[in-house]
C-alpha cells in the first residue's frame, strides 16, 4: 500500500528534474556555441598582421558575411518566437474549441493561458524584428568599412 503513496512523488520530482536537465543542457549547449564562434572568430582576426589586412578582408564578399553572422542569428531567433507563438496559440485554440465542443468550462484555463503566452511571443517577435530593422545601417552604410583604418 505505501508503494501507491511513491508515485505521485517520483513523478512530481521526476517532472522537476526533467525540466531543470532540459534547460541546464540547453543553456550549456548555447554557452558552448557562443565559446566556439568566439575562439574561431578572434583566430580569424589573430591571422590579420595589419588592420589594413583587416579592413580588405571586411570588404570582400566573405568578410561581409562574416559580419552579417550576427543579424542572422537575430533573424533566426525573430523566426523561433513566431513559430512557437503560432504553435502555443493553435494549442490554447484547441483548447477553446474543447471547452465548447464538450461544454467544460475547465479548458477555458489552460487554453487562456496558452493564448497568452503565444499573444506574448509574436509580440515579443515583432519588438525584436522593429528594433532590428531600426539598428540596421542605412543601405549602402554598412558596405564602407575603409573608415575603420
Amino acid at each position: 500500500m505505501s508503494e501507491v503513496f511513491l508515485i505521485p512523488i517520483v513523478a512530481i520530482v521526476g517532472s522537476f528534474t526533467m525540466v531543470v536537465l532540459i534547460v541546464w543542457f540547453s543553456a550549456r549547449s548555447k554557452q558552448r556555441r557562443a565559446e566556439l564562434r568566439a575562439d574561431v572568430q578572434m583566430k580569424l582576426i589573430d591571422k590579420f598582421g595589419t588592420s589594413a589586412e583587416f579592413v580588405k578582408f571586411l570588404e570582400s564578399p566573405s568578410g561581409r558575411q562574416f559580419l552579417e553572422q550576427p543579424r542572422r542569428m537575430t533573424r533566426d531567433r525573430v523566426l523561433g518566437a513566431l513559430t512557437g507563438g503560432l504553435v502555443t496559440s493553435f494549442i490554447g485554440l484547441a483548447f477553446v474549441g474543447c471547452a465548447i465542443a464538450l461544454h467544460d468550462e475547465g479548458f477555458y484555463v489552460p487554453a487562456f493561458i496558452l493564448l497568452a503566452i503565444g499573444l506574448g511571443l509574436f509580440i515579443s517577435a515583432a519588438i525584436s524584428w522593429k528594433l532590428t530593422k531600426q539598428w540596421e545601417p542605412p543601405a549602402g552604410a554598412g558596405q564602407d568599412v575603409s573608415a575603420m583604418r
